[in-house]
């Protein structure tokens, strides 16, 4: 029997944005769906642009809005592999779409709402990805884990692409595995120097490996939220960036106790 999803998320505001008084940028939102004979997991992340008047709200309606036009598509009986490029881009123009009109009712422009998204669609035996802006999707292969897209950056130091933008539609990239997936993280810019490579292109197992060990041993994942939340914000995290932190941890992996 396969076992069941366990899911885990947390996002923090990070020390600059604390010391200037702002809310936390960054935003995640995850459902598990049940769709046909086996559960899917839909899960989002979003880092809202430091230079958005309103980049809190972008973030917030991005994942929300993402995770529920996935599930539309789900319900009405899409099937995880057939999730493919043209699928994904109108899922984003819907989204966009939806921050267009927020923006407009708010008496906003669209890049007031301006934010990364990272969207990951996991089934039985396979998974479709999307990813615009910076951050990573990571996912367990084997006894490793791996990247999949490299954090997408801009022509100058510290710069990314947005849903928001104009080009959105160049920029949006896509991958559909054709097999199972049982560990996954997502995880916004500030994390990357922890959980990447950047020499090798690489993902940083030692960051990810206890973390998953602490998810598969729990039995209920929401336990782990303290802890989680006291990791983003501990000393040694804190250290190495100051923008804010968010961190999604899904898997269906047993324990090797379970597993006897």
């Amino acid at each position: 029997m396969t076992p069941p999803w366990k899911f885990l998320c947390g996002s923090v505001v990070g020390t600059s944005h604390e010391r200037r008084g702002e809310p936390c940028q960054d935003y995640a939102h995850g459902v598990l769906l049940a769709a046909g004979e086996s559960p899917v997991l839909v899960a989002a992340c979003a880092d809202g642009a430091s230079s958005a008047a309103h980049a809190a709200l972008g973030a917030r309606l991005a994942c929300l809005g993402m995770v529920r036009v996935a599930c539309e598509a789900l319900r009405a009986g899409l099937p995880v592999p057939d999730v493919d490029a043209r699928c994904l881009l109108r899922w984003h123009e819907r989204v966009r779409g939806a921050l267009s009109l927020e923006a407009s009712l708010r008496n906003l422009e669209l890049h007031d709402l301006a934010c990364t998204l990272l969207t990951a669609v996991v089934g039985e035996d396979a998974a479709a990805f999307a990813q615009i802006g910076d951050g990573a999707i990571v996912y367990g292969d084997g006894g490793t884990y791996r990247t999949v897209f490299w954090p997408q950056a801009g022509e100058y130091a510290s710069t990314t692409f947005f849903l928001t933008g104009r080009d959105f539609e160049e920029r949006l990239a896509f991958r559909v595995l054709g097999r199972r997936v049982d560990e996954l993280a997502l995880l916004t810019d500030a994390l990357q120097p922890l959980a990447l490579h950047y020499g090798s292109t690489t993902v940083h197992a030692p960051f990810f490996e206890p973390m998953f060990e602490a998810l598969r041993r729990s039995p209920e994942a929401e336990s782990l939220e303290g802890p989680l939340r006291q990791f983003l914000t501990s000393r040694p995290v804190n250290d190495r960036t100051d923008d804010d932190k968010t961190l999604v941890l899904a898997t269906r992996r047993p324990h090797a106790d379970d597993a006897q």
